[in-house]
């Protein structure tokens, strides 16, 4: 009995350990994708950050949008004002500043995933 009872609980241990690991593995922020989309999104950020520095220092203010950054600068590559979904970040002008961030994993605006440029 005590052999068997040690073969139910391998056995048990054996179907429970996978679905633990799976559940560990997804975690708040979401899939290893999207874990890796957002460090991609959050090194894309600091470049869109450069390319509005400069574009302030050459133009004497920030851009309206995003689209006029890459227009005055001659940019085709639409992608470079995009996060790792494929999403366009999210710029507002204030004055002499700018909020600047993506909208994240689930795509809405100011919600807990949203990555900001550290």
């Amino acid at each position: 009995m005590e052999r068997r009872a040690k073969l139910l609980m391998f056995l048990l241990l054996l179907t429970i350990l996978p679905c633990v690991v799976l559940h560990s593995s997804c975690n708040s922020k979401g899939t290893t994708k999207d874990i890796v989309n957002a460090h991609i999104t959050r090194e894309s950020l600091k470049n869109v950050q450069i390319a509005l520095e400069l574009y302030s220092k050459e133009f004497g203010s920030y851009p309206e949008t995003l689209d006029e950054l890459l227009i005055r600068k001659g940019i085709t590559e639409r992608s470079i004002i995009e996060d790792a979904w494929g999403r366009t970040y999210h710029y507002v002008k204030i004055g002499d500043s700018y909020n600047l961030f993506s909208t994240g994993r689930d795509g809405k605006p100011f919600t807990s995933d949203d990555i900001h440029p550290k």
